[in-house]
């Protein structure tokens, strides 16, 4: 069996597809969520996604779990560092759990603020003040751990694409070489 040079291609959609997720999420969530008053009348609206991303975010990183451990996967990139390719090791497995937990805690959230019967069923009102749940406090976190692990991992992208011209990034690339 040859080497594989780059993910499957729903590998490939997972990662791009929960990139976009993610970011949206930390972004709708710390800019305008938490800077909306409760009794904005979008803030329900905005919730409801946030919720229902935040929900798709955890089903498709379970999913994509799943995937990579059941289907064949290119060898580590290396960085001809052994120190480095530990770190990246970790901050992959990091990637992942920072998703899950912040997700889960998003979860914890929802269920100690009743929000699925607020937002869902138009069941109460919104909380004056969500800093009020430990979970909130828990969720934005992991939400800025999990972001500048982020950032993290682009930077390293970079560096493997511009720095060591290994051509990293094809690995995630949409398109066949």
């Amino acid at each position: 069996m040859s080497e594989m040079k780059r993910y499957s291609t729903m590998m490939v959609l997972l990662h791009w597809v929960l990139a976009i997720f993610i970011l949206g999420a930390i972004f709708v969530g710390a800019f305008i969520l938490d800077e909306m008053e409760s009794t904005n009348p979008q803030k329900i609206t905005l919730l409801q996604m946030h919720m229902l991303v935040g929900v798709s975010i955890l089903l498709l990183t379970v999913f994509r779990l799943i995937v990579r451990y059941r289907t064949q996967q290119p060898l580590p990139a290396s960085s001809h560092n052994k120190l480095f390719d530990m770190i990246a090791k970790g901050m992959h497995h990091l990637l992942y759990l920072l998703t899950l937990l912040t997700a889960l805690a998003g979860v914890a959230l929802a269920y100690t603020a009743d929000l699925s019967a607020i937002v869902f069923k138009h069941i109460g009102t919104l909380p004056k003040d969500f800093e009020d749940y430990l979970a909130h406090e828990v969720h934005g976190i992991f939400a800025q751990l999990l972001l500048l692990t982020i950032l993290l991992h682009v930077a390293a992208a970079l560096y493997h694409q511009f720095i060591l011209k290994d051509g990293l990034l094809s690995r995630m690339a949409l398109h066949k070489d």
